[in-house]
């Protein structure tokens, strides 16, 4: 049996079924067979990883291995080329990446295959060789992270505008729309290192248990993401922003900053402007943050929203800082790979601002650098968030790479976590740059934002009060006093609560501090993710390194962070635990910074964790006593209309 599986129009189902006619061509007795099965998925998304899409995917298992006539030699594990006295094929797994361009739309460097768009009037090329490699590992790591890692996977390219005789000399992993499925055995044959005995070869690419779980449905290949109801308010808020007149006409044209205190929707509002700019005209919009885990985030709501990130259709990437500046040293020769990228990370930096400052690095280079590798540097516009922090040397970077007039920062006033501010206008011209400011509240609900003004008061940090969204009323703060970070009871009533006003755990957010993360637990690193998966449920931990570079899927897992990554992100629920040793581990941290007072430090950092909630705040303290429950313990006296407090 062979069977179209996924999307069913468009260029890849076209390429589908047109691959689907040439397996018949090549074995008839396969559109009836019920011991051998082909699927070929079209339109494959891998939601929470760094590459998603895969236009096909072909698996294929026979019974019996089935012969085919060879055409050229293959080439076997050792490297070494034989013509085959007899070919066969088990099973196989293709990752293909299909193309439509002509003939003037595509050029081959040796055997690398490239694509033409054209880009704000430019053209500009694509490594479609190199992206369908990445693509082929990003899907072995899905395979690998559902429990499957003894098999083999193989990149293609289906140049659909192409014929054979348009395609370089093989071996390589291109074929065009004439290609017999026996050609493309034969490629399989030279690339895929088929197994030898004598002469004769065998194309197997992993034990039949393994491929019956591909085929049977034990591993779900057609992933899929279910929205919850403040998901799509939050997509309906990006989709339709209105936004103030003429904040999209700056972009390209000068430097925009828009300011802002905790709360107020900058990380949103940024989203807001990116999407319209795609929306409008097809931009291509990059987002950079210092935070995995808000990347996960807005990766998920990009994804919700079907958001693309190509140079054909435009739309929007988002990536760290340090990824992104690590892909142009490496690009640019700056550094060969990646070992030890983390520790040199500043002594490179430096370099490569001095390579850039003396012309070492050209202008021609940049061009080069944009135009050729368009998939990773060909932006229209940059947006960076929590720009306060940047230092001053990645900003200088940015701007010889991009300009100025590309670039558009969020600033989060008083939120800075560094010794020094950002100084983004610096060296600006005041007619090539904009400053927005945004005062009112849009994340929080009105008592939120009065519980947080009041808090801030307390903690003598001035000028901190809020514009509350009287649109928004209502809104409950809860302190609880006590151990209960092991207490699944407690966190299970919350999203039960939660539920029953329609929201899912993913809609809610948990922070922890360092002293409750376990470096020893790899799947579940923090105390309470461990407690949760003990229980049977579900979590998306977020303290875990490995699992912040994937967004979460499933809305019953109650998303969890370290303070340090929580900036950005939001919650219908937001649960602060040991609150007061977070504080006291601000404090001590604040103490290796040079001219920098701890207690204003630490209070500065608690406004970022007080801001994440929409609708409930819940901090929790020790019964131990500290500045911050004095404080805590004030604004509670003063609020008891809707703050509560318990001790456990």
């Amino acid at each position: 049996m062979i069977e179209i599986i996924g999307v069913n129009e468009g260029k890849e189902f076209e390429a589908a079924v047109q691959l689907r006619k040439r397996i018949i061509e090549a074995w008839p007795h396969i559109a009836q067979s019920r011991d051998d099965l082909i699927k070929i998925f079209v339109g494959l998304k891998l939601y929470g990883y760094r590459i998603e899409d895969i236009d096909l995917l072909v698996v294929g298992q026979l019974a019996t291995p089935t012969q085919f006539d060879t055409e050229c030699k293959f080439t076997d594990r050792a490297g070494e080329t034989y013509v085959p006295r007899r070919a066969a094929v088990k099973n196989f797994l293709l990752v293909i990446e299909v193309k439509s361009h002509d003939p003037s739309g595509v050029r081959f460097d040796d055997k690398i295959a490239s694509v033409r768009y054209i880009r704000s009037g430019r053209p500009v090329w694509e490594s479609v060789t190199e992206k369908n490699r990445q693509q082929m590992f990003e899907f072995k790591k899905y395979l690998a992270d559902c429990g499957i890692e003894k098999i083999y996977a193989q990149d293609l390219i289906y140049f659909t505008g192409l014929r054979e005789s348009d395609l370089p000399k093989r071996p390589h992993n291109c074929f065009g729309t004439d290609a017999s499925f026996e050609r493309v055995l034969n490629i399989l044959g030279q690339i895929a290192s088929p197994h030898r005995r004598d002469r004769d070869a065998l194309i197997a690419f992993g034990p039949d248990d393994v491929f019956a779980k591909l085929t049977d449905g034990s591993v779900q290949l057609l992933q899929s993401i279910e929205p919850t109801a403040i998901d799509r308010k939050r997509m309906d808020r990006i989709a339709k922003a209105a936004l103030p007149v003429g904040w999209l006409d700056d972009i390209g044209r000068k430097q925009v900053l828009v300011r802002g205190r905790g709360g107020v929707g900058k990380t949103v509002l940024l989203l807001q402007m990116a999407y319209r700019t795609f929306d409008k005209d097809l931009s291509r919009s990059l987002i950079l943050t210092f935070n995995k885990a808000l990347v996960a985030d807005m990766r998920r709501t990009m994804a919700l929203m079907g958001v693309p990130k190509s140079i054909e259709h435009g739309g929007i990437s988002i990536e760290t800082i340090h990824g992104f500046i690590g892909r142009v040293m490496i690009e640019l020769g700056v550094m060969k790979s990646y070992d030890g990228f983390l520790e040199n990370y500043d002594a490179q930096k430096a370099q490569l601002l001095q390579y850039l400052t003396s012309k070492a690095i050209s202008d021609d280079d940049l061009t080069n650098l944009l135009q050729s590798n368009a998939a990773e540097f060909h932006w229209d516009a940059i947006f960076v968030d929590e720009g306060q922090d940047w230092p001053s040397d990645e900003i200088e970077i940015l701007r010889f790479i991009y300009g100025s007039h590309r670039i558009i920062v969020a600033d989060g006033v008083d939120q800075y976590v560094r010794s020094s501010v950002a100084d983004w206008f610096q060296g600006v011209a005041s007619n090539e740059r904009h400053s927005h400011r945004l005062h009112k509240c849009l994340r929080m609900k009105a008592n939120l934002t009065a519980f947080v003004s009041d808090l801030a008061a307390e903690l003598e940090l001035n000028g901190w009060e809020l514009e509350p969204n009287l649109e928004a009323n209502g809104g409950r703060v809860l302190i609880v006093e006590g151990d209960i970070a092991r207490d699944t009871a407690f966190v299970e009533q919350v999203c039960a609560e939660a539920h029953a006003l329609g929201n899912y755990p993913i809609d809610l957010l948990a922070c922890v501090p360092p002293m409750l993360v376990s470096v020893q637990n790899t799947e579940a690193p923090s105390v309470l993710g461990h407690a949760m998966l003990s229980h049977g449920l579900g979590v998306w931990d977020g303290s875990s390194v490995d699992v912040r570079e994937k967004f979460p899927t499933d809305r019953d897992a109650l998303r969890i962070v370290q303070y340090d990554s929580c900036r950005g992100l939001e919650g219908w629920t937001v649960i602060n635990y040991a609150f007061d040793e977070f504080i006291q581990y601000k404090i001590a941290q604040a103490h290796g910074l040079d001219g920098v007072d701890p207690i204003e430090f630490a209070s500065r950092w608690a406004m970022i964790p007080l801001t994440r909630a929409m609708d409930r705040l819940i901090i929790n303290v020790s019964k131990s006593p500290s500045h911050i429950k004095e404080a805590l313990a004030a604004v509670h006296k003063r609020r008891e209309d809707f703050v509560d407090w318990i001790t456990v």
